[in-house]
């Protein structure tokens, strides 16, 4: 067979609509180590505010400079943020978790975005960059280049004391007990047009990793 029939025959194969042989797909395989929820996690101490109608969501509202929250037990926290940055701008300095008694690990970032992505609607204001700010107000900026999730999750097998310590640039954090399961519901999510599901979330346990996520 000469190569021009050899053309011929793989054109008129291709026009005919004869599939194409696909390459394998590579699966993602970031895992979500699942750990022992033993022990309700609940607040011992502190001089948070309790949830109320309109507030941020979470059980421990952690608002203001120097109010913070003791927590005891074995399982997972959400620590969701909130920059309020119609408040007050500037830089910002982020919540301590201290008196670590036990285990306490950071596991998982989710909520659809970091607050360095760019709204799909300002929380306030127009014209925002980033969650840290908008045009009216002026933006926040952390000293260290903290970026945290809109949730961040932990892990707490003991104690752990959260304290804010806004100065500047305000914002709040709301901090409530969590599961496994709804936690790897979140960093799962699939980004939309709309709302602020700009991106699937991260998997830190046991390594760094982009979700989709599996146990």
């Amino acid at each position: 067979m000469k190569w021009t029939d050899i053309i011929n025959l793989t054109a008129s194969m291709l026009l005919s609509g004869s599939p194409a042989v696909a390459s394998p797909l590579q699966p993602r395989s970031t895992t979500f180590t699942r750990r022992a929820e033993t022990t309700a996690v609940n607040a011992t101490g502190g001089t948070y505010e309790a949830f109320k109608p309109g507030y941020l969501a979470g059980t421990w509202e952690v608002f203001k400079r120097g109010e913070y929250v003791d927590l005891s037990g074995t399982g997972y926290i959400r620590v969701r943020w909130e920059v309020e940055y119609w408040k007050g701008v500037g830089p910002m300095y982020e919540p301590t978790f201290d008196n670590i008694d036990g285990t306490f690990l950071f596991v998982a970032g989710g909520g659809g975005f970091q607050i360095s992505d760019t709204p799909q609607g300002c929380p306030q204001g127009t014209g925002c960059l980033n969650f840290t700010g908008a045009n009216e107000f002026g933006y926040s900026y952390p000293t260290d280049g903290y970026n945290p999730w809109h949730n961040m999750y932990y892990y707490l097998d003991g104690s752990v004391t959260i304290t804010n310590h806004e100065a500047g640039g305000l914002y709040n954090v709301g901090v409530m007990a969590y599961s496994y399961d709804n936690i790897l519901s979140d960093i799962n999510t699939a980004p939309a047009d709309s709302g602020n599901l700009i991106k699937y979330g991260y998997s830190y346990d046991p390594a760094e990793g982009s979700c989709p996520c599996a146990e």
